[in-house]
């Protein structure tokens, strides 16, 4: 019998606090293994991933402003409301 010694990590959001990435378990035997499981986070170094797909978004249009949709209506509600296309932001307001 031989015994394999396995890391198991927990990646975690810095800033909604988001565990790997939806992942259940991430195991790597290397810091390049892990980058590749992790290539749509934000990382503050090369071995740090910080943040993950969803507040990298959420900050992106912080600074640079949302990518609104087109106004949708819900005549019943007398409502309308648009979707971010990059944070997917939700606006609402009453229908005129």
């Amino acid at each position: 019998m031989s015994v394999t010694i396995r890391t198991c990590l927990v990646i975690t959001c810095t800033r909604c606090g988001e565990v790997n990435d939806e992942c259940q378990d991430v195991h790597a035997d290397t810091i390049d293994q892990v980058r590749d499981l992790f290539t749509d986070w934000q990382w503050s170094t090369p071995d740090t991933p910080e943040l993950c797909p969803d507040c990298v978004a959420h900050l992106d249009c912080e600074r640079d402003g949302h990518q609104w949709d087109d106004w949708h209506l819900l005549t019943a509600l007398r409502r309308r409301y648009r979707c971010c296309q990059h944070c997917r932001a939700i606006d609402g307001q009453e229908a005129a």
